[in-house]
């Protein structure tokens, strides 16, 4: 896991911890009230408590969006029972795979000949499942936002 520090610049900030489950992996994305993403990777569903733990130390998180397809029950029993203690909110993961190698590509935009090759036909060298993450978090803060 990357090395975390203790953040500073989002003093008093609700952060929200994204999960796009699966079967062999998991995506996890940290981000702030403001969408900002500070934390994100692609882990395995063993290491997914202690890389929740790790990020705990680190933020205040408040509550967690986990996707609600592949898995989704699973990994909510699995971290009920490693003992976190935070709410878990089911929000849709519809498309979010799709969405999730665009925004892979807008970040990592192709170099050379492969600019050339249709956006819908790239496939990332890397699974994207902490992109998928993103969009579920991003999808949670879009639907409170709208209840305000």
């Amino acid at each position: 896991m990357k090395s975390l520090e203790r953040d500073v610049g989002h003093q008093g900030a609700t952060f929200v911890l994204g999960l796009d489950p699966g079967t062999d992996k998991c995506g996890v994305a940290l981000l702030a009230g403001d969408r900002s993403v500070l934390y994100q990777s692609v882990v395995s569903p063993e290491a997914l408590p202690g890389t929740i733990a790790a990020l705990q130390e680190c933020f205040e998180i408040v509550r967690v969006a986990i996707g609600d397809r592949t898995g989704s029950a699973e990994i909510a029993r699995q971290l009920t029972e490693a003992g976190v203690e935070l709410p878990i909110e089911r929000t849709s993961e519809a498309m979010s795979s799709l969405l999730a190698r665009r925004r892979y590509w807008r970040d990592h935009p192709p170099r050379g000949l492969a600019r050339l090759i249709p956006l819908g036909l790239r496939i990332p060298p890397r699974p994207v499942d902490d992109y998928a993450a993103i969009i579920i978090a991003e999808r949670l803060l879009e639907e409170e936002a709208q209840e305000q």
